[in-house]
């Protein structure tokens, strides 16, 4: 071992014994991982705490991102009550989003006034996410800053106290909504130590710029079950599994579609969206654990904010690639991307090559020895010759882990991902299979888009029909099979040369795409189920927003997210192209271009395949 990689195994040594201590909490995984962007940890409150790998020279701006990430989660996991969040958390989705990033800086700037070093560590941590991020030199026609980032920018640099900030801080600072950049920040310095009346000040901010409907939180007062003082008190006392499964319930009544229109039951999709309250039934009754199951008992159970329906489902598709394009037109379409590609796709297979060790690496063979049947054990014949009357015995290998895994690749199919996006998802994807196959993983290649633009033959529908309020969904979606997990590498590998196919990227309704690529995940056998999204940002059907209230497409994704992630066993992650997909999904990474997509895609799959420390 060098001396580098000494120093730098002692420097996280060091970060995890800190992080610990300063959380509070004994028995945290503390793990490093180069997929992780610094300042995207969300306020869950599970045992696994991930921070950005240092760089092998551990040099100073390495060393202050990863204690500025390390500080920033354990005051997070010291001052956060889950309990309390839930209680009072807003209904609304950016709300939420909002609200979960205040609370978050609370924290962070909590932590600040009392530790000036970590203050600046953080400090440098969120530089670095700004860099990473492109915030600091956003030009006129770049897409703005999140607002739930540009919040949580503005108030711990309002709130924390650390001057001077990081060069990358203040040039983000200048793109911030105006609304942020005049914000009074006196209002809630003075509760900084009090997560309650801190909440409060936030909802009410919230409902001065029109994002929070609800007249006001529920009164608490006779509610002993949560603890109103100290934050670091009620983090003892909140049970860790408690957030996930009041998360779990409120989104059972606020975030469910409802019903489906009649004259839907043919549908190949109906199954896995949105079945009516019969069907969910019968389906329940056979045990079945779709997400569609799920979401119809959801339905009954509230209608008020599950605004999300299908108005017919009938001209939908699922369709195998080849289906699409006749055979010489694949030829073409796949030489085509060979060729776009063929600068980038040597270090693509490098990448590649390192992703097989690593999963080769944990695949270790086991046997069980002295049976019955199996292969014919050759260690032991020695024992018959000198023994003809014992028996022959069998071994049976053992089968590891990473083996019994079946991973499912979902890409966005829309318009706003063609040209080199596209054709450098198809790739990765490609070389990925071949890769994982190599490793004897089970892998599937799916696409999303829909068959028109603005809306098809059910938008068609939809007007002859009088064009009755709140529709729901008016565009017929088309979910294609690239490679089933089943199918050998060698027969699907042209099938991705489609995505290149001419008019074939439309609009993209990411909720019911996620829940189609779930449900064929819960119907294999495999121990291991992962789902990996790309995706360049939320889901677009002009026909559907035009004619419904609020953004239905956004709130099912939500919906679906938030179901995989808390109550499958279905592992999810994201890579988002130029857009922040953090705010959807727990398990995220985003890069500025499609350039890096082969890295990260093989970076967040390294991740899930490597032990914690």
């Amino acid at each position: 071992m060098s001396q580098n990689d000494n120093k730098s195994d002692h420097f996280q040594d060091a970060i995890r014994a800190v992080t610990r201590s300063i959380a509070h909490q004994g028995d945290l995984d503390v793990s490093f991982t180069p997929s992780t962007i610094p300042g995207q940890h969300n306020l869950s409150a599970d045992t696994t705490l991930r921070l950005p790998l240092p760089d092998h020279n551990l040099n100073a701006s390495s060393v202050h991102v990863v204690r500025g990430s390390s500080d920033a989660q354990s005051f997070v996991r010291h001052y956060h009550s889950p309990a309390l969040h839930t209680r009072d958390a807003p209904v609304e989705f950016e709300a939420q989003d909002l609200f979960a990033a205040m609370e978050t800086m609370r924290c962070e700037a909590l932590g600040a006034k009392t530790m000036p070093g970590a203050g600046k560590n953080i400090a440098a941590m969120l530089a670095k996410k700004c860099t990473l991020m492109g915030y600091h030199n956003k030009g006129d026609d770049s897409p703005p800053i999140p607002m739930a980032d540009a919040l949580h920018l503005a108030g711990y640099c309002a709130l924390s106290g650390v001057k001077p900030l990081p060069k990358a801080l203040r040039e983000s600072l200048k793109h911030i909504p105006q609304t942020l950049q005049d914000m009074d920040w006196s209002t809630f310095a003075p509760h900084l130590d009090n997560q309650e009346m801190f909440s409060k000040n936030v909802r009410d901010q919230l409902r001065d710029w029109g994002l929070d409907t609800q007249s006001d939180l529920p009164d608490h007062a006779d509610d002993d079950s949560l603890d109103s003082g100290e934050p670091e008190d009620t983090q003892d006392t909140a049970p860790e599994e408690q957030p996930e499964d009041e998360e779990g319930a409120s989104g059972s009544q606020d975030d469910t579609p409802s019903e489906q229109e009649d004259g839907d039951e043919n549908s190949s999709m109906s199954a896995g969206v949105d079945l009516p309250p019969e069907d969910a039934q019968e389906r329940e009754s056979e045990g079945n654990s779709d997400f569609g199951n799920e979401r119809a008992k959801r339905s009954q159970a509230s209608s008020i904010h599950g605004l999300y329906k299908i108005y017919t489902s009938t001209f939908d598709e699922v369709i195998d690639a080849a289906d699409l394009s006749d055979p010489l037109e694949l030829t073409r379409l796949r030489a085509m991307l060979d060729k776009q590609l063929h600068g980038t796709r040597a270090l693509v297979a490098k990448l590649a090559n390192r992703l097989q060790r690593k999963i080769m690496a944990q695949q270790q063979r086991r046997w069980r020895f002295d049976l019955e049947e199996g292969k014919l054990d050759a260690a032991r014949l020695a024992r018959i010759i000198a023994n003809p009357t014992l028996p022959l015995t069998f071994k049976q290998e053992i089968q590891s882990d990473e083996r019994d895994t079946v991973v499912s690749i979902l890409i966005d199919n829309s318009g706003s991902m063609r040209g080199r996006p596209i054709a450098l998802a198809a790739m990765s994807a490609d070389v990925i299979a071949q890769t994982l196959e190599r490793c004897n993983i089970h892998v599937e290649v799916l696409g999303f888009t829909t068959r028109a633009w603005k809306g098809g033959h059910a938008r068609e529908h939809w007007l002859e029909n009088g064009r009755p309020k709140n529709p729901g969904r008016l565009n017929d979606i088309r979910h294609i099979i690239y490679k089933a997990a089943d199918a050998p590498m060698r027969r699907s590998r042209k099938n991705l040369g489609l995505m290149l196919k001419e008019g074939l990227l439309k609009e993209n309704i990411d909720g019911e795409a996620l829940a189609w690529a779930y449900n064929r995940l819960a119907r294999r056998n495999e121990a291991r189920k992962i789902l990996m999204v790309i995706s360049d940002g939320a889901p677009v059907d002009d026909s559907t927003l035009s004619a419904n209230q609020g953004n239905i497409l956004e709130d099912d994704l939500r919906t679906v997210i938030n179901w995989i992630e808390t109550q499958s066993d279905v592992e999810l992650s994201a890579i988002g192209i130029g857009h922040d997909v953090t705010r959807y999904y727990r398990r995220a990474m985003t890069l500025t271009d499609a350039t890096g997509l082969a890295e990260g895609l093989i970076a967040q799959l390294g991740d899930l395949f490597t032990p914690q420390a």
